[in-house]
């Protein structure tokens, strides 16, 4: 089998990739146990790249190219968007354990959107100031620039919440990963999205938790770890097998 390529973020941590949406997509290899590599780039040099081997954009606004990106020399294919990268793996390697079971492509798009809007949000503020750090001086520049439009052209050391702030918005993170726990807990057994199996709907999931893992305090994270029954510990040890960075 040929070795599939991952364009993944570089950081100061090669072996701790940072960034929750290359997380789906390497969490969804692992889980399949395809042979892949992880290529590291700096946020310059994606669309440059990302153009050259004919990826399409994932987006028509900010950021228009973006990661991850594979290519599956077996079928000489660019595929971009963790999503559909899923989607690819599961039609070419069929005989690997599916991400996305049958039946349930348009819910897990519906998914996809929902998770945005409801962890992301909340999380940006914390997690986008944290994250700087683990960036090469090389994209440091980019990132600032490029994040702190996000937030009306405030600096990022500016964003994270402190004193009354934090404790309301921590609340709001808190019940942001509650209503996730609602709708799980709609299974009879409640253990993943989708009852007693896990699917990709979880590895979205525990991207953003495992983004928040490595980039905030310890206090935070331990923090987490207790919401909900300890239900994101019980995932994220859940996921660790597929963890692995290639």
């Amino acid at each position: 089998m040929s070795v599939i390529t991952l364009y993944d973020i570089a950081s100061t941590h090669p072996r701790q990739a940072w960034s929750p949406n290359t997380a789906k997509a390497r969490y969804a290899l692992n889980f399949k146990g395809i042979p892949y590599r992880t290529v590291f780039l700096e946020y310059l040099e994606i669309e440059p790249l990302l153009k050259k081997i004919g990826a399409k954009p994932t987006s028509e606004t900010f950021p228009h190219y973006t990661l991850p990106v594979i290519y599956d020399p077996s079928r000489d294919t660019v595929v971009s968007d963790s999503i559909e990268i899923a989607r690819y793996l599961d039609a070419t390697y069929p005989h690997s354990p599916r991400l996305i079971p049958k039946g349930t492509t348009a819910f897990h798009y519906a998914f996809t959107d929902t998770i945005d809007a409801t962890l992301a949000q909340p999380l940006l503020a914390y997690n986008l100031p944290a994250s700087l750090p683990f960036l090469n001086p090389a994209s440091q520049g980019y990132f600032r620039r490029t994040r702190e439009e996000l937030f009306g052209g405030r600096r990022l050391e500016d964003v994270t919440p402190t004193g009354a702030a934090h404790v309301l918005e921590w609340l709001n993170v808190k019940e942001s990963f509650g209503r996730v726990d609602g709708w799980i807990r709609k299974n009879s057994r409640g253990r993943f999205v989708m009852g007693d199996t896990i699917c990709y709907a979880d590895f979205i999931v525990a991207g953003f938790l495992r983004w928040t893992k490595l980039v905030l305090s310890r206090d935070k994270w331990e923090d987490i770890l207790t919401w909900h029954g300890g239900r994101w510990a019980n995932l994220m040890k859940e996921v660790e097998r597929y963890d692995s960075v290639l």
